[in-house]
């Protein structure tokens, strides 16, 4: 199977498996919950985090079915971030993927509740995957709770937060990328080498060139918010320099931000090169977020 055709299987099959895992019977008190968590899931999404756990089974032969729950878990947590960064109380956008945020259809609780919901919910899916060992489990739970945690996703929004305003130096911006959003792409590449149960040696690679490529995937993320339109992204640009955010063009231009995501992304395909089997299928990953136009 071509890279292409793997990609293209791969997002049909995280798909149908989302709709499977959030299906609920209408006659269920809180139906509204699984709707509402069904719309901020369904749309254009990239779906990266998922491909990335995929993609990094997939190296080691591992088959997509056995890795997909663990994937569509990720994709969860990243889906449950993002309604919870639209709302009021933290970034206040009216627009993502391409429509109305959550909180624009449904009332803020139910929104905050969904949210909560889908973190929650990925835990159980992951305690429960049916084609994993305990050890397997315990493991992925560990990486979940400690990349979208305190010292991964969450740490990064809240210096993101505090810093509103502030004036920043880069070592505190990568800080905040490597949190805010290379953690989840660390997160997705160790899901995949535990699943393979890899070696220790390739993992620590894996992590290393997640954290390389995730940070880079934020670069280009500030370089588009300064140069692209609402129709390519599908959500608010420019909203990052309205409330005074520190990003990679702030401190560093839109040239050099794009030099050091080329530079990053090096130095994660380094990484990958050092693994004890060629992954050419991350690598095809890595290159669509670095060179890409939304």
């Amino acid at each position: 199977m071509d890279t292409q055709t793997f990609f293209s299987h791969s997002r049909k099959q995280i798909e149908e498996k989302l709709n499977d895992l959030l299906f609920c019977p209408s006659q269920i008190p809180f139906s509204d919950l699984f709707t509402s968590a069904s719309y901020s899931l369904a749309g254009p999404g990239k779906r990266l985090r998922p491909l990335l756990v995929l993609a990094t089974g997939a190296t080691y032969g591992v088959s997509l079915d056995k890795a997909l729950i663990p994937a569509c878990a990720l994709e969860m947590i990243h889906t449950y971030s993002l309604i919870h960064d639209d709302l009021p109380c933290m970034d206040d956008d009216d627009l993502r993927r391409g429509k109305p945020t959550l909180h624009k259809i449904v009332p803020q609780w139910q929104a905050l509740l969904t949210g909560d919901f889908l973190l929650t919910y990925a835990f159980e899916i992951l305690s429960t995957a049916p084609q994993l060992n305990a050890e397997q489990k315990v493991a992925l739970v560990h990486s979940l709770s400690t990349h979208a945690g305190a010292h991964g996703m969450i740490g990064g929004q809240m210096i993101d937060l505090m810093c509103e305003g502030e004036t920043i130096d880069w070592e505190l911006l990568e800080k905040m990328h490597q949190g805010k959003t290379a953690s989840l792409i660390a997160a997705a590449l160790q899901f995949g080498a535990i699943i393979a149960e890899a070696s220790p040696t390739d993992v620590a690679l894996l992590k290393q060139a997640g954290y390389a490529a995730g940070v880079a995937f934020q670069l280009i993320d500030d370089v588009l918010d300064y140069t692209s339109t609402e129709q390519e992204l599908g959500k608010p640009i420019g909203s990052d320099h309205k409330k005074s955010k520190a990003t990679a063009v702030t401190l560093l231009g839109v040239d050099s931000a794009k030099q050091k995501a080329v530079d990053l992304l090096e130095a994660a395909d380094t990484h990958l090169k050092s693994l004890s089997r060629p992954s050419p299928l991350i690598r095809a990953l890595f290159d669509q977020m670095v060179n890409r136009r939304k």
